[in-house]
C-alpha cells in the first residue's frame, strides 16, 4: 500500500518516544478493532491523534480512509490542529469531525436517495418546540399537561433507539394519518397514544419542510445506509479505519451507525492484508472511553456500549490507560475510592507521578447562603494571599438551581465570575431572527423559520395574516411560502393584508437573487439580510439599552459568517448555516488557557472533558449530590457516583468539597445529610477545616444536655461577621415527605418550613437575623419570660412543638400569617421535635443478612452498615421497594 506524498513521514520514534508504554502499545496495535480505556486525565487525545498518524506513516493508509468521530467541534478542532502538527496540512482533508457534522456530509451527498434535498434545514430545540405547538394547536391537547419539552423528550428517546413512528402508530394510534386536520386523540390520558400520534405528525411536518432534528442526523444517516446497499458499499469502501472519541457516551443510534459505516454486519470477511485493513472487509474501528466517566444517560447514551465492547467485536484488545497527567495523587485517590463503588466496571486505578500534593479541603455550613459565602471568601482569599488566578477557578455544582446562592455569595464578596449555561448566542432572539431568515432563503419550504420571520419587524402581518395564509396552503396542499406566493388568490383577503404579503414576498424573492449570486460569501448575505430585512434598523433607532447589546450580536453574527468564510476554501451559505446549527454547549464554553480574571461557575455535566487548578465541588448531601432521583434506583447512583469521579478528577492542584447542613427546596428548608460520596472518600484525604454545621452540634448538645457545648456552639455563630449573611434554623420533620422533599429511606426531607419565609419565599436571606453577640444579646433581653434567654419563632406550617427559629424578629409564611410564641425550655434541653428524635437502637446490634421490618417497605435485608455515632446508616433491601438508606435513630424499623 503506497503512502500519500503529501504526509510528512515520521520515523516510529518520533511518534512514541515521549508515550509511557500503555500509550504506545495503543498508538501501535495492529488489529481490527481495539478499546483504550483511557481513564481522566491520561492523555486520551495525544493517543488518539498518535494513533491516527501511525496508521498513516506505518500502515500506508491515505488519509481519505480515515474517518475521526468525537463528540464537539471543539474536540475535532483540537485533533484537527494537532494532526496538522505530526502530518502536515493535509490532516485538513481529512473526516475529522462530530458524529452530527459527518452525518450532514454524508446526507448532503446522497440524502436526497432517502427523500431529503440538499438543501434541508437543521432543526434546534427552539424550532422543534415550535413545530409541536402548531400541532398541539392544531389536534387540541393541552401544552401545560403535556410539555412541548417534555414530548420532545419521548420523540427523542424513540430516535436514540432507532424506534420509529410508524410502529408506534401500529402499536397504539392504528386509525391516525399523518396530516389529518383536526385529529382528536381518542382516549383522554392515553399518554403513549398522545406520543405515538404527535411522533407522525411531527415527523410528516418535518418532511413537508425538508428539515430534519439533531437525532435525524443520526436516525437518516442509518436509514441512508441500511436501506441503499450501493451507498453503503461506497463508505465501506471508502472508510477503512474508524476511531471513536468518548465512546461512553454514545446511544443506540450512533452505535449502530458506526458498525454501518464499518461494515461490521455486511458479512464480508475480514482483509487478509497484513498491513491494515485493506479493501475488503469491515474497517477497522478503535474506541476511545472511559466507562467511570459515563454521564449523560439522560442525553440516551448507554453505557453498555463500551462495557460489551469486546463482545460485540470477539477479537478485540483492550489496553487501560492509568497514568493521569493532570491530578495530585491526593485527588486521584479520593477518585479511585468513590468508583470503586460502583459493581461491574473494568477495574482502574489511576496513579501520578506528580506526587502527593495537598489534601482536599472540607467545610461543613449550616445553610446554602453560608457554604456561598465561605466558598466566595476562600476564592479572595486564594487570589489575594496566594496568587491563584481568578481564571484557574471552578465552582462546580449538581444542578442549575444550586448557582443563585454561589452567585450572591461572590457579589457580596466582589469577587469576579462567569456562568456557563446561560441564553447562548445562537439562542438569543435577535440572532435566532437573522438565522431564520438565511434559513428560508436556502429552504423556503421551510414553515417554522418562514412562519418566524412573516412580522419580525413588524410589518402588518400579525396573527391572523398567518392563519388565512396557513389554512390556504394546507387545503391546497402547498407550502407556507407558496401560500404566501399566491395571496392574491386566497378568498377574502383584504387590501391591507395583501399588500404587506406581497412586500415580504417580494423582499425573500430578492433576498434568495441575492443569495444565488453571492453562495461563496455569506458575510455579505448577512449584511443584505439584515439591512434589507428591517432588523437592524429597528434595533438601531431602538432607545432601550438592550437593544444596543442587539444590534452588537447581529454585527458579532456577521464577523462569525467573515471568519467562517476565511476558514474554509469552499464557503456557502448552507455551509455556513450548518456550523451555526452544529455548535454544541460544549463548543461555547471558554478556553481554558485563557485568563478570563473570572471564577468560572458550571454543572458538573458541563465540567466534563475541561481541568482547573483548583475546583470547589460544593452542595455534597444526599438528596442534593447525589441526587434524590437516584436514592431508590441502583443504576441512578451508580451514574452518579461517575458524575462524583468527573468532578473530583477535574481539579488539578487543589479540590475543595462543600456541604450545607440545610438548604432551601421548594420554598422550604430541609435538613440535609452528608453526602454518602464523602463517607467513600477516605478521612485521611480530606483537611476539613469545619466537619460538623453549628446546627448539628447544638443538636448533639442538646442530646447530650451540656451547657459548655451549647456555648460552644454560640460562640461559633459569632464568628460570622458580614452582616448581610444570616440564617434560619427551624424544625424539619423526619417522618413524612412532601412535594419536592427527597426521600433518604425512611427520613424525608423538606416536609416542613423551618420557622418563616422571607418575600422570596426563601428561609434564608439578607432578612434574616445573624447569629452573634447581637443574636446572644437579643436572646438575654427576653429573659424576664423565664425561659433562659431564648426567644423562639415559629411560622404557621410548624406546630408548637417543632424546632426554634433562633432570632427576634418573626416573618411571614407562605400563607403570610405570623404566631409568635416564647418557648419555656433551658438553652440545653432537647426541643421536641422529630427532628431530634432517638429510637435507641445500636448500629452495632446491626449486621449484614439481619432481617427488618419497616413500618412502610415491611421486609428486608441488611446490606450495609455505617457507624457514624449518633446518625448510624443501615442499607436496607426491601426487595420490590428497592434498596434504601436508613438514619438508624429515626427509622420505623424493627429488628427481626
Amino acid at each position: 500500500m503506497q503512502q500519500d506524498p503529501d504526509v510528512i513521514a515520521r520515523p516510529p520514534e518520533a511518534l512514541i518516544g515521549d508515550l509511557n508504554p500503555q500509550q504506545a502499545e495503543a498508538v501501535q496495535y495492529h488489529g481490527p478493532a481495539l478499546l483504550i480505556g483511557a481513564g481522566a486525565g491520561s492523555g486520551k487525545t495525544r493517543v488518539l491523534t498518535r494513533r491516527i498518524a501511525w496508521i498513516l506513516t506505518q500502515f500506508g493508509a491515505w488519509p481519505s480512509q480515515i474517518l475521526a468521530i468525537t463528540f464537539t467541534n471543539k474536540a475535532a478542532a483540537e485533533m484537527r490542529e494537532r494532526l496538522s502538527s505530526l502530518i502536515g496540512p493535509v490532516a485538513e482533508r481529512m473526516w475529522v469531525s462530530t458524529f452530527h457534522s459527518a452525518c450532514v456530509r454524508i446526507l448532503r451527498r446522497d440524502g436526497d436517495r432517502i427523500g431529503l434535498k440538499s438543501g434541508f434545514t437543521i432543526y434546534d430545540t427552539a424550532d422543534c418546540e415550535r413545530l409541536v405547538k402548531l400541532i398541539a394547536s392544531d389536534f387540541n391537547f393541552d401544552v401545560k399537561r403535556y410539555t412541548p419539552r417534555q414530548i420532545l423528550a419521548r420523540i427523542s428517546d424513540y430516535k436514540n433507539n432507532l424506534t420509529g413512528a410508524k410502529e408506534l402508530l401500529a402499536q397504539y394510534a392504528p386509525d391516525f394519518r399523518p396530516g389529518t386536520r383536526g385529529y382528536h386523540i381518542g382516549r383522554i390520558g392515553n399518554v403513549e397514544e398522545l406520543y405515538a400520534v404527535v411522533y407522525a405528525e411531527y415527523e410528516h411536518r418535518l418532511a413537508l419542510a425538508n428539515a430534519v432534528d439533531f437525532d435525524d442526523l443520526i436516525v437518516r444517516t442509518v436509514e441512508l445506509l441500511r436501506t441503499q446497499p450501493d451507498v453503503a458499499a461506497y463508505y465501506h469502501h471508502k472508510f477503512r479505519y474508524i476511531l471513536v472519541d468518548e465512546y461512553q457516551d454514545t446511544n443506540h443510534a450512533q452505535y449502530v451507525l458506526i458498525r454501518e459505516l464499518a461494515g461490521v454486519d455486511a458479512g464480508e470477511h475480514p482483509s487478509p492484508d497484513a498491513r491494515g485493513a485493506g479493501r475488503v472487509g469491515p474497517a477497522w474501528i478503535t474506541v476511545v472511553g472511559d466507562s467511570d466517566q459515563s454521564i449523560y444517560a439522560f442525553r440516551g447514551a448507554d453505557i453498555s456500549n463500551i462495557q460489551d465492547f469486546e463482545k460485540d467485536f470477539p477479537n478485540a484488545r483492550t489496553i487501560m490507560l492509568e497514568q493521569n497527567y493532570r491530578s495530585t495523587q491526593t485527588i486521584l485517590d479520593a477518585a479511585n475510592a468513590v468508583i470503586a463503588h460502583n459493581e461491574g466496571r473494568k477495574p482502574k486505578k489511576l496513579w501520578t507521578s506528580a506526587g502527593k500534593g495537598v489534601p482536599i479541603t472540607g467545610y461543613a455550613a449550616d445553610t446554602a447562603q453560608l457554604e456561598a459565602h465561605w466558598i466566595a471568601h476562600e476564592i479572595k482569599r486564594l487570589h489575594e494571599e496566594e496568587g491563584v488566578r481568578y481564571s484557574d477557578i471552578a465552582v462546580m455544582y449538581r444542578a442549575n438551581a444550586q448557582s443563585r446562592s454561589l452567585e450572591e455569595g461572590l457579589i457580596q464578596a466582589h469577587v469576579p465570575y462567569q456562568l456557563i449555561g446561560g441564553t447562548k448566542f445562537y439562542e438569543r432572539r435577535e440572532v435566532k431572527d437573522a438565522l431564520a431568515y438565511l434559513q428560508a432563503i436556502v429552504n423556503p419550504a421551510d414553515a417554522i423559520n418562514m412562519r418566524r420571520i412573516l412580522n419580525v419587524p413588524k410589518r402588518g402581518l400579525g396573527a391572523r395574516a398567518e392563519s388565512i395564509v396557513t389554512m390556504y396552503a394546507d387545503e391546497h396542499g402547498l407550502t407556507f411560502w407558496e401560500g404566501v406566493e399566491q395571496a392574491d388568490r386566497i378568498e377574502g383577503m383584504t387590501t391591507r393584508t395583501l399588500n404587506p404579503l406581497k412586500r415580504f414576498a417580494d423582499l425573500m424573492t430578492g433576498l434568495r437573487a441575492f443569495a444565488a449570486e453571492h453562495d461563496g460569501q455569506p458575510s455579505q448575505v448577512v449584511a443584505r439580510v439584515l439591512r434589507e430585512s428591517g432588523l437592524l434598523d429597528e434595533l438601531s433607532k431602538s432607545t432601550d439599552p438592550q437593544d444596543q447589546s442587539r444590534v452588537e450580536n447581529l454585527s458579532q453574527l456577521q464577523s462569525v459568517a467573515a471568519e467562517y468564510e476565511q476558514n474554509t476554501p469552499d464557503a456557502t451559505l448552507v455551509g455556513f448555516l450548518e456550523t451555526t446549527a452544529l455548535v454544541a454547549d460544549f463548543d461555547q464554553l471558554p478556553d481554558e488557557s485563557e485568563d478570563s480574571g473570572k471564577v468560572t461557575l458550571m454543572t458538573l455535566h458541563t465540567a466534563k472533558g475541561l481541568e482547573y487548578p483548583v475546583v470547589f465541588l460544593t452542595g455534597m448531601e444526599q438528596g442534593t449530590f447525589p441526587h434524590s432521583r437516584a436514592m431508590e434506583d441502583a443504576s441512578e447512583l451508580s451514574e452518579e457516583r461517575r458524575l462524583a469521579y468527573v468532578g473530583i478528577t477535574r481539579a488539578k492542584r487543589h479540590l475543595y468539597i462543600t456541604r450545607a447542613a440545610v438548604r432551601a427546596q421548594w420554598g422550604r428548608s430541609s435538613e440535609m445529610m452528608p453526602s454518602q460520596f464523602l463517607d467513600e472518600i477516605p478521612e485521611g484525604l480530606i483537611d476539613w477545616k469545619r466537619k460538623e454545621a453549628g446546627v448539628e452540634r447544638m443538636r448533639a448538645g442538646w442530646g447530650r444536655g451540656s451547657d459548655d457545648d451549647w456555648n460552644a456552639t454560640l460562640d461559633e455563630f459569632g464568628d460570622w461577621d458580614d452582616d448581610s449573611m444570616g440564617t434560619t434554623y427551624g424544625g424539619s420533620s423526619y417522618g413524612s415527605s412532601s412535594h419536592g422533599s427527597s426521600s433518604y429511606g425512611s427520613a424525608s426531607y423538606g416536609s416542613s418550613s423551618y420557622g418563616s419565609s422571607s418575600r422570596s419565599g426563601s428561609s434564608y436571606g439578607s432578612q434574616a437575623p445573624r447569629f452573634g453577640s447581637a443574636a446572644r444579646e437579643r436572646t438575654s433581653s427576653s429573659s424576664s419570660s423565664g425561659n433562659g434567654g431564648a426567644h423562639f419563632t415559629y411560622g404557621t406550617s410548624a406546630s408548637p412543638s417543632r424546632s426554634p427559629r433562633f432570632g427576634s424578629s418573626s416573618a411571614s409564611s407562605r400563607s403570610g400569617k405570623v404566631t409568635t410564641r416564647k418557648a419555656a425550655p433551658k438553652p440545653h434541653a432537647k426541643p421536641a421535635s422529630s427532628l431530634d428524635r432517638d429510637n435507641r437502637l445500636d448500629i452495632n446490634d446491626f449486621h449484614v443478612g439481619d432481617k427488618v421490618s419497616h413500618d412502610s417497605f415491611g421486609l428486608g435485608t441488611v446490606l450495609e452498615t455505617q457507624d457514624k455515632g449518633r446518625n448510624s446508616i443501615i442499607t436496607v433491601d426491601f426487595g420490590s421497594d428497592g434498596v434504601k438508606r436508613l438514619m438508624l435513630r429515626v427509622a420505623p424499623i424493627e429488628k427481626l
